[in-house]
């Protein structure tokens, strides 16, 4: 019989989904603040009317988008605080419906977030390598074009990736490629699942439906932009495009993550599912079909073999019994 009931699956997801997104606004230093859109020339001239010289009003807003450094650390702390909470909201509920005591009920949260590591060091290595090499084989045709324009590791350009090492040293490559996948794998991932599974959910349940409060998570998207756009009504269709793609995108990535997470019993493998991703975007092979068109066939080999070689490798590189088995995967 399920620990938990239905109605607190879904109590406890809907809270950890809303504890994450309000933690993002619920702070003054956490909200974005974009000037209002330019007044017309009329306005202009009466405001500038209206308004003494001395005035130190007349000055214009600080502009705090997304990607304002202060903006940025205040969310950071916010959603790690955030993701933090809800982890130790898993010993809470176990305690509560098995009668055990919070610190009893430890060792069994840790297991279910996927925040133990296997016992041999051999086993964690694999952990690691094999998912990851799984992730890598669906950029197959974009490693490809990095290598065609020189930007690999070791190539005469090199630029994309000294881009991505310089990024770590600022905030937002911070947020982008650590802190952000970190904190949603776990709270998306770790929190969802492990209280899906409390509610007897089945495997398929839980790669396929679970993953759609990560993506309902990113339609607040289409707010920001929005504001970012100037409050036209051309924002607000820019908006709603952009969550709508990024709501698909996101939850066709949470099935994979989620499938990564049941088959591994470990948050280690689609965070760096999620980091990678983040570092190499979407597939540009619509532009590299243009730029090297005499390379069609090997473009379109190269993305061929890489969903070839994932299709091959998603039951066999993530086998439980590499990495001593997953709680998850019988």
């Amino acid at each position: 019989m399920p620990l938990l009931a239905p109605t607190s699956v879904l109590l406890l997801s809907t809270a950890f989904t809303t504890s994450y997104l309000g933690s993002i606004y619920l702070l003054p230093s956490t909200r974005i603040s974009l000037p209002p859109p330019p007044p017309t020339a009329s306005d202009a001239t009466d405001l500038a009317n209206s308004i003494p010289a001395s005035d130190p009003s007349a000055a214009a807003p600080e502009k705090r988008d997304r990607n304002h450094p202060a903006v940025i650390k205040a969310r950071l702390l916010a959603v790690s605080l955030s993701s933090v909470s809800s982890c130790l909201a898993l010993p809470v509920v176990l305690s509560r419906y098995t009668g055990e005591s919070f610190s009893a009920s430890m060792q069994p949260s840790l297991e279910l977030l996927g925040l133990m590591l296997p016992p041999m060091w051999a086993d964690t290595a694999r952990l690691v390598l094999f998912p990851l090499g799984l992730t890598a084989s669906l950029f197959a045709g974009s490693l490809y074009i990095q290598y065609l324009e020189g930007e690999l590791p070791g190539q005469r350009r090199g630029g994309r990736w000294a881009s991505l090492k310089r990024r770590f040293d600022e905030w937002r490559g911070m947020r982008t490629y650590v802190v952000a996948p970190l904190t949603e794998e776990l709270t998306f991932r770790s929190c969802i699942v492990a209280v899906s599974y409390l509610g007897g959910w089945s495997a398929k349940r839980m790669v396929f439906l679970g993953p759609l409060w990560f993506g309902l998570a990113h339609v607040h998207h289409a707010w920001e932009t929005y504001l970012a756009g100037g409050r036209t009504k051309q924002a607000l269709i820019q908006g709603v495009a952009q969550s709508t793609f990024q709501f698909l995108y996101t939850t066709l990535f949470g099935w994979y993550a989620t499938f990564l997470f049941l088959r591994t019993g470990s948050l280690i493998p689609p965070f760096l599912a999620h980091s990678f991703c983040n570092a190499m975007g979407l597939p540009p092979l619509g532009w590299a079909l243009q730029v090297w068109p005499k390379k069609k066939l090997s473009l379109w080999a190269s993305y061929l073999a890489g969903m070839a070689t994932f299709s091959y490798g998603l039951w066999r590189w993530t086998e439980p019994a590499l990495w001593n088995g997953s709680v998850y995967w019988a």
